[in-house]
Order: structure tokens, then sequence, then C-alpha cells
């Protein structure tokens, strides 16, 4: 089971896992109440999935046309159990495709993993974190708050040092190009960092 406390390491380890093969997944979120049982929650996946098989045994698996199983752990708010193609124990559970699931990485953040145009794996936000974002920072060139403006703006520069994938800077220069529009259309004069 791998253990990711930031955004960054979770992503980058999604991504490599998936590149491999593993494309269904289970996703279990951890409830408040039962933080403290993570370690507990963590060890009865691990043994259930024997996510922690070495690289031998899992080419084993594999030769003999079973499925491998991959634990991610996002700090203590949700568990995914990563599976790849193959026959499997009669576990009796649904499997889902890994691709354009919301994964709430925090309180206002979600992001997907999609299939970009060239077929590569990348992340972008999911709608409604992009439609939030787009309407907060629509509101403050209306308004003319200039400190509201540069405080959104920095939290999707921060975004932009964490998210560094094709998928997210798509969304982000469609965004760009709505503030200069929309700076022109209400007079302000705003300056953005140098995203790109």
């Amino acid at each position: 089971m791998y253990i990711v406390a930031d955004i960054t390491s979770f992503c980058k380890t999604l991504i490599r896992y998936v590149g491999n093969g593993y494309d269904q997944m289970q996703v279990s979120y951890i409830p408040n109440k039962k933080r403290h049982k993570t370690k507990q929650i963590r060890a009865k996946l691990s043994n259930k999935y024997q996510t922690n098989l070495s690289s031998g045994k899992r080419q084993y698996r594999r030769k003999k046309g079973l499925c491998n199983y991959i634990g991610i752990q996002f700090k203590d708010i949700f568990f995914i159990i990563l599976k790849t193609k193959g026959s499997e124990p009669n576990f009796n559970e649904k499997w889902q495709s890994v691709y354009r699931y919301s994964f709430q990485l925090g309180k206002f953040l979600k992001v997907e993993l999609i299939k970009d145009e060239r077929g590569k794996n990348t992340f972008k936000l999911e709608k409604e974190t992009i439609k939030d974002i787009r309407s907060n920072i629509q509101v403050t060139i209306q308004k003319h708050n200039k400190s509201k403006f540069y405080n959104e703006i920095t939290k999707l520069y921060n975004l932009h040092k964490i998210l560094r994938y094709r998928g997210f800077y798509i969304q982000l220069s469609t965004i760009l190009k709505d503030i200069k529009q929309l700076q022109i259309k209400h007079n302000t004069k705003y300056n953005l960092p140098k995203f790109f």
C-alpha cells in the first residue's frame, strides 16, 4: 500500500500505475469518526487484496492470467484499490474505471484522470471545481474588487504549481482568455502572474 501525503505525489502515483495497466478501481473514503482506525483499515485492505506482493509474484500471477492489485492511501481521506485485467477471487465486488472519476483532494478541489487527444493520461479539474473558480474570478472583476481578485488568482497559481498536467493547462489557458475578455469588458487592468 502506497501512502501519499500530498496532491503531487497522489497524481504521480496514480498515473504511474494506470499506465502499467491498473485501470479498474474501488475508492473508499474514510469517515471522520473512523480516521483513528486508518492503520487497521489499511492493513485489512492490504491483506485482502495482497497489495504488497513482490514484482516476481506479480509477474507470476500475470502469467497465470490472474489480476494484480495495488493500494494507494491519500492522507487519511481515502483509499484506492487498483486492479489489472485478469481473473480474480470471487469478492463479488463492482469495479469502476479510473477515468472521469472525481477525486476529492481538498475541501474545494476535485480532479479527474482523463486521456487527452493524444491518448495520454492527464489530470484536469472536475467540472464543478472549474465552474466555481471561473465564477469567483468573474465576480471579483465585475465588482472591481482588486484584493479578492488577487486572492483568487493566487489560488489558481498555487494549483498551477501542483497540477503540472496538460489537461489542467488547457483549462487554465481558457480561464486566462476569459479573464482578459472580462477585464476589457469591465475596464480593469489587474496584472496576472506568468503561468507558462
